[in-house]
């Protein structure tokens, strides 16, 4: 992930072709949160995938029903993203004021596995804002850190649509890791 953190401070042109903000014909429709899974592990992603294929992502229902946001506005936002076809992009960002999406986080140390859907929150503020960034703002008391402020670019976009291309249209292979304990499909993956 060193080359991704580079790639997020880089100057980059915000903008890609792999993006569109108005209604499009769409493959599937996937939670912005299946970039937290595709970052840590593609073996997860595909469950994921598989399971919103067959129904819904539960996550997104858990999103809906938080309580309202005390700053900023909390709202649906969309994205539909090429990965090989067109996907819909849907999540519930904590917050969004102006040109900033807050996410907030109990993760206080390797929030590694959140960059991903803070650079998809902020494209999808960027349907209605010309420049948008979001802040990783963790919850818990203790550490040393305050927040991540996310600066998306067209580059690192470019990563996350091969990431999700690849999932979607290959064998992907898991391995051990410390997410492992706490995941969702840990009683059906050979890792866990």
């Amino acid at each position: 992930l060193s080359s991704q953190s580079r790639t997020l401070t880089s100057r980059e042109l915000l903008s890609s072709p792999r993006i569109k903000y108005r209604d499009s014909k769409y493959r599937l429709s996937l939670p912005a949160r299946i970039f937290d899974d595709i970052a840590v592990c593609e073996l997860r992603g595909k469950y994921t995938l598989e399971r919103v294929r067959a129904s819904a992502d539960p996550r997104m229902e858990l999103e809906k029903k938080e309580g309202e946001a005390e700053i900023g506005e909390r709202k649906k936002m969309e994205i539909y993203l090429n990965a090989g076809e067109w996907v819909k992009i849907v999540g519930i960002p904590d917050a969004v004021v102006d040109n900033l999406v807050i996410e907030f986080t109990i993760t206080r140390q390797n929030i590694r596995h959140i960059i991903p859907r803070a650079v998809i929150y902020a494209y999808m503020c960027m349907g209605e804002n010309e420049v948008c960034s979001t802040l990783i703002a963790p919850t818990t008391i203790g550490g040393e850190e305050i927040g991540y402020l996310v600066i998306p670019n067209g580059k690192f976009l470019d990563y996350l649509s091969e990431e999700l291309k690849k999932v979607i249209n290959e064998d992907v292979e898991g391995k051990r890791n410390p997410f492992c304990k706490s995941c969702l499909y840990r009683n059906i993956c050979p890792y866990s």
